[in-house]
């Protein structure tokens, strides 16, 4: 992508600043990027400019979105790459909280600051490299950029938000530059190499959770009145009932972050019916349970879940959508089943593989970042998960 193209694509930065390899222009809105620089950046994936444009305008509160396009000494285009601005909880993933409540009886902005990250609001990310600009050349750019980015808007803190672990040799540039490198909450991944459900637990369970599973399944199949499924692209005429059991989960979690508005699930489906699919489970006409799920050439995303907790547990409705997901996924010839971070137990006993995520973090203060690599691999998001932790201790030893 040449200079020139760029100068007829790309209007209204809000910022532009010279870089030591290059120059950077900031845009208020997705739509002030043209579509053709977002196809660059982000053409393959799913998380594209409608997915940014969407969660832009549906999630509006406690958000402020950037998008930061970085080029060469050229001119040429060679990266794009969203912004949040967020107020954040830098202990939401500690393990210990008893002195730290008691530390903000006096100082409750206690380890809360703004930060600036890059990525994407939902789930994992990755840097929008436009080829063929080098990887590596863009990490060292994109992590000079956010410094900057970071003074002009008075923040001190900055991170990336989870970007794959396997890019950590296009990315050690960060590390050069100060950032340290921590684990983040993992996606999972489980590779559908079978034909049926049958075959998944044959093949892939051990036997005391094959076992397991099969009778709950079996006594959820014979509940009375049976439980239906129904698969929607478009939820307008069911949200009231899904969204207040998102909210029943998403009020539950261990550790807090973004709550999806109502419009985000609406309008998901209106702008985008060929990608997203909405299940719903009900018992006696009533919904007792919800997936959202992202369909993208031949994978699935199973990104959020509802559940009526007074029948949940009794129903085994986590293993029912599990297993309902899964069967539909199969029919529809999908190759991949992704699942969002938490809930981490039970999705290491089916078998699904985390896939490892990195937050690059730095603050802009020298004398606090050197303070901050000491003391952030405490607060890392990997470690504090009982399963996870044990997952990575067996497999890093084996």
């Amino acid at each position: 992508m040449t200079a020139r193209l760029l100068e007829q694509t790309i209007r209204r930065p809000v910022h532009s600043f010279a870089l030591s390899g290059g120059s950077a222009h900031i845009y208020a809105q997705a739509a002030d990027v043209d579509p053709v620089i977002w196809s660059a950046a982000f053409g393959d994936s799913h998380k594209d400019f409608e997915y940014h444009r969407l969660i832009e305008e549906t999630m509006t509160s406690g958000f402020v979105y950037r998008y930061l396009l970085l080029c060469d000494e050229h001119r040429d285009p060679v990266a794009l790459q969203p912004l949040i601005i967020v107020d954040q909880d830098l202990a939401a993933t500690a393990t210990s909280t008893s002195a730290l409540n008691w530390i903000r009886k006096f100082w409750p902005r206690f380890l809360r600051t703004r930060m600036l990250l890059a990525g994407c609001l939902v789930g994992d990310s990755r840097p929008g490299v436009i080829a063929p600009a080098n990887p590596r050349r863009v990490s060292a750019l994109l992590a000079e950029a956010l410094r900057v980015c970071a003074a002009r808007e008075k923040i001190s803190l900055i991170s990336t938000k989870d970007f794959p672990a396997a890019l950590r040799e296009e990315l050690s540039p960060f590390c050069a530059a100060g950032y340290t490198r921590l684990g983040g909450f993992p996606p999972l991944i489980l590779d559908l190499q079978f034909t049926s459900f049958d075959q998944y637990m044959e093949t892939r369970l051990s036997r005391v959770t094959r076992k397991g599973l099969r009778r709950k399944l079996r006594k959820t199949a014979e509940s009375s009145p049976p439980i239906t499924l129904e698969v929607l692209n478009d939820c307008r005429e069911v949200i009231d009932e899904i969204y207040s059991l998102y909210l029943n989960v998403a009020h539950r979690a261990p550790v807090e972050f973004e709550i999806f508005s109502r419009e985000y699930f609406i309008e998901a489906g209106k702008r985008m019916p060929d990608r997203h699919r909405y299940f719903v489970w009900r018992r006696g006409g009533k919904a007792i349970a919800f997936s959202f799920c992202t369909i993208w050439k031949d994978e699935i995303w199973d990104n959020d879940i509802g559940f009526d907790y007074d029948v949940a547990h009794d129903l085994n409705l986590y293993y029912l959508t599990f297993h309902d997901v899964l069967v539909w996924a199969l029919r529809h010839g999908l190759k991949h089943y992704h699942s969002a971070p938490f809930n981490y137990d039970p999705k290491l006993h089916l078998r699904l593989r985390p896939v490892p995520v990195d937050l690059y973090v730095r603050h802009r203060s020298p004398a606090i970042n050197s303070i901050l690599k000491r003391i952030a691999p405490l607060f890392a998001p990997a470690k504090s998960d009982p399963a996870l932790r044990k997952y990575f201790r067996v497999h890093t030893s084996a």
